[in-house]
């Protein structure tokens, strides 16, 4: 039978590349049925390249897709999707009359019922029946919602970009209408960006991009902080040791909920069973975040051993030193530790001078004058300002606001002689911090 579809083709004088192409694959009939069948869909196909452009099918157009729709089903795929929906998507856009509409949208349900008799693919094509219906009339969500679902669930990774992106869609629409709870839309999209991130790491750009505007349409939600908790706690408790669970939770709370109580509980549980750098700062920031110093300083400590890059060492060590703040020793100690990993790291030098200049009321006490302990301590501020605009720009207008608040605390030159001091000569402070400055006049 094949091989007559083949001969037969030979003598058509339309759509000969197109039905060869397809010889081998569909049933043209029998006899005078398969010319008929090939009559018709030649007539038709030519007459559909020709007006396709435009959305314009005229009635033998559409007469001679009828006649080939129902005389030889299984002739062709195009014939079903995208010719068949094409052609009453325009049907249907030109006209205002509900019941013709109506008829259309009947017509585009059965040229989907047929396709999947014809050649299966069922749940794929549900999903563009769903996703198709409510582009035509969104009032049609739920019955979309309910054929796109369908295809997903069944599909799984391999489910459409279409008809998940419409079943998103469809799930603000009934979040709104109160026939669907936020949550249950912030499971369904769950599922869905698992999909999409599926797609998206095997290499499909198309997934990569319309993944982003999946989470356009889902911060249209507006999910609070206790909608996410309710979500994820429950999964958490269930298997707090689920290695990829814990990466969803502890990537989805920590945009809004990086305060919660179970993104810092997630947070641990991930990084015991998968310890990085990464995971052992981010939960020393939440410790941070709720004022417990020592476990934050800890979990720095443990990020310094396992991070290799030299920067991003001297940066866990700046943060160190700020959550230290309240203890200069120690925060110069940190601090210094940065500069031993980044030397042009011009923030931890500021944050030296700023140890330093307000260490000077401490370092002139019981001392025979304190008041010139008090302007060595901010002369070597201003030196640790200068170094530190010096090998990094960037921070220079920081620089310059600290150096000239020193500056306006420095004695003139006539009040420095007084304690037998000259402009530029040499002087030592010797403190909890020992350095070398030169005497500074305003």
């Amino acid at each position: 039978m094949k091989r007559l579809a083949f001969l037969l083709i030979g003598i058509i004088s339309y759509g000969t590349q197109v039905f060869a192409q397809n010889s081998e694959t569909y049933d043209y009939g029998t006899g005078a049925d398969s010319i008929a069948c090939l009559e018709n869909l030649s007539v038709y196909q030519n007459r559909y390249r020709n007006e396709v452009d435009a959305s314009n099918f005229t009635k033998e157009t559409i007469d001679a897709w009828r006649r080939a729709f129902f005389g030889c089903p299984q002739s062709s795929k195009n014939m079903y999707s995208p010719h068949g929906i094409n052609i009453f998507e325009s049907l249907y856009k030109k006209t205002d009359d509900k019941e013709l509409q109506q008829a259309y949208l009947d017509t585009i349900r059965l040229i989907y019922d047929r396709r999947i008799d014809a050649f299966g693919e069922k749940y794929k094509y549900i999903g563009f029946k769903g996703a198709d219906l409510f582009m035509f009339d969104k009032y049609l969500y739920e019955e979309a919602f309910e054929l796109c679902k369908l295809s997903v669930d069944s599909l799984g990774n391999d489910a459409d970009i279409k008809p998940m992106i419409v079943l998103m869609q469809n799930a603000l629409i009934k979040v709104g209408r109160n026939t669907m709870t936020k949550t249950e839309a912030i499971q369904l999209y769950q599922q869905l960006d698992e999909i999409f991130k599926y797609n998206s790491e095997k290499g499909s750009k198309s997934y990569a991009a319309w993944r982003e505007k999946l989470e356009l349409i889902f911060l249209q939600l507006k999910p609070e902080c206790s909608d996410l908790i309710a979500v994820f706690e429950p999964q958490y408790k269930e298997n707090p040791e689920d290695v990829e669970n814990l990466k969803k939770i502890t990537d989805y709370l920590s945009k809004d909920c990086a305060d919660a109580e179970l993104y810092l509980q997630a947070s641990v549980s991930l990084d015991k069973l998968e310890p990085s750098a990464q995971s052992k700062k981010n939960i020393a920031e939440m410790y941070v975040s709720k004022g417990n110093v020592s476990e934050a300083i800890d979990y720095y400590k443990q990020a310094v051993t396992l991070e290799e890059d030299s920067e991003k060492k001297a940066e866990l060590y700046y943060r160190m030193a700020n959550i230290m703040i309240s203890s200069p020793q120690t925060s110069v100690a940190y601090a210094r530790k940065a500069l031993d990993n980044n030397p042009n790291f011009g923030k931890a030098y500021l944050l030296i001078a700023r140890q330093y200049a307000a260490a000077g009321d401490d370092c002139g006490k019981g001392k025979e004058f304190p008041t010139v302990e008090q302007w060595k301590a901010l002369w070597v501020a201003e030196d640790m300002c200068i170094k530190a605009k010096s090998v990094d720009p960037s921070i220079a207008s920081d620089a310059n606001r600290d150096i000239a608040k020193y500056r306006g605390n420095f004695p003139d030159v006539e009040t420095m002689f007084g304690y037998n001091i000259t402009e530029g000569s040499e002087q030592t402070i010797s403190c909890w911090f020992t350095a070398t400055t030169k005497a500074k006049a305003k």
